[in-house]
């Protein structure tokens, strides 16, 4: 095989990172349709609101409540959702959905980590005043699960569009401020690896932007040739075509 037999076009793989209310929600529901919306933040009233005048992309748009996995195996429920829903599909050649969100990745790391905690008693853990609280043990079970799961949902052949929450830390032993999804366990810093899309999510003068290139501060990165750092994304994805 050459390079020139690599395929560069394909479906849309983002890392969608911002605050909490930025509008990633919004962003991601414009994406093409039918999509499938995975809401593990039990926040899709938001995207629903802002859409309310169009009633085209609401009827496209299918929501699984997962925001109740704190009481259940949310690992579990969403790999039965791609094992029995979405991999026939693929394997049949017939996709339902053209783009897959999970909202957020980060309410989701928290739920996993809960119940590892409540189904592992034999664990030796710290006992404080808050509860019980997670050990090594526990966040490499953690690291593992999403090790496995994460490539999985980026290989569908479909769009993936994954949102998370920021976080701030500061490396003790060189004082860099790192900022990356925040996430229960150590994956975090793994995650944007298997993304091709890295954008950071933020306002400016009313218009919702993405930074799509890494600077000091936030680890972008973006391989649509052309594509403006940052981006003006007030438009939802339809800004988003002329540039893939």
């Amino acid at each position: 095989m050459k390079l020139s037999d690599i395929k560069t076009e394909g479906n849309f793989k983002l890392l969608l990172q911002g605050e909490p209310g930025i509008g990633k929600s919004i962003l991601s529901c414009s994406f093409p349709l039918p999509l499938l919306l995975l809401d593990f933040d039990g926040k899709a009233d938001s995207p629903a609101l802002f859409y309310k005048d169009q009633p085209e992309l609401l009827d496209g748009i299918d929501v699984r409540d997962l925001s109740s996995s704190l009481t259940k195996d949310p690992i579990q429920e969403l790999n039965d959702i791609i094992d029995k829903e979405l991999i026939p599909q693929q394997r049949d050649g017939a996709m339902k959905y053209k783009t897959i969100v999970l909202d957020s990745i980060t309410t989701f790391s928290r739920a996993v980590l809960n119940h590892i905690v409540s189904t592992n008693p034999g664990i030796k853990r710290t006992m404080s005043k808050q509860g019980v609280q997670p050990g090594l043990q526990d966040y490499g079970i953690l690291k593992r699960e999403f090790a496995k799961l994460i490539p999985g949902i980026l290989s569908l052949p479909c769009n993936v569009v994954m949102t998370a929450h920021m976080d701030v830390n500061k490396d003790e032993l060189t004082g860099e401020i790192i900022r990356g999804p925040l996430m229960d366990g150590a994956f975090s810093a793994q995650l944007p690896i298997y993304f091709k899309e890295v954008w950071y999510m933020f306002s400016e003068k009313g218009k919702r932007m993405c930074k799509t290139q890494s600077d000091y501060k936030y680890k972008c990165r973006s391989q649509i040739p052309g594509l403006p750092d940052p981006l003006d994304v007030t438009g939802g994805y339809e800004v988003l075509k002329k540039y893939l």
